[in-house]
């Protein structure tokens, strides 16, 4: 936690790192930029540690993740970041969330999971939440 964004990322992937700027580039994706690149990572914010983290898988390479509720306590300004690079990678996701605005952003499948059942859900994501309105107001 007293390494900054910059240095953690450099001494975790060092053959990766030819020089800083490649380095800043690559956490820049992931909207940490600036002097927030050498500020200690214990005085980051959650939201700002959580891109250092996503930085960090990015460079890990993995051929699919797997994501259970990643926007918890992130702000909208980095579940937007995050949207914008699941969309920008070319491996599988496999997301469990209740956050609309995501989903909505990154979904190509749906797939709903009710009563012991796993079903594919046909529209987008504003109709399913269309549909859970409908199923909540039927039951008052």
């Amino acid at each position: 936690m007293d390494l900054s964004p910059l240095d953690y990322i450099t001494k975790e992937f060092p053959h990766l790192a030819p020089s800083p700027e490649q380095m800043r580039q690559q956490l820049g994706r992931f909207g940490i930029t600036g002097r927030v690149q050498t500020l200690p990572i214990r005085l980051l914010s959650d939201g700002q540690k959580s891109r250092v983290v996503f930085a960090w898988i990015a460079l890990k390479t993995p051929h699919i993740l797997l994501l259970d509720e990643p926007t918890n306590h992130l702000d909208i300004e980095t579940i937007d970041s995050l949207a914008r690079a699941i969309n920008k990678w070319d491996g599988g996701v496999v997301l469990v969330s209740h956050d609309f605005r995501l989903i909505g952003q990154i979904a190509k499948e749906i797939w709903e999971c009710k009563d012991g059942k796993l079903n594919k859900w046909t529209g987008d994501i504003l109709e399913y939440k269309h549909k859970l309105r409908q199923e909540v107001l039927s039951d008052e």
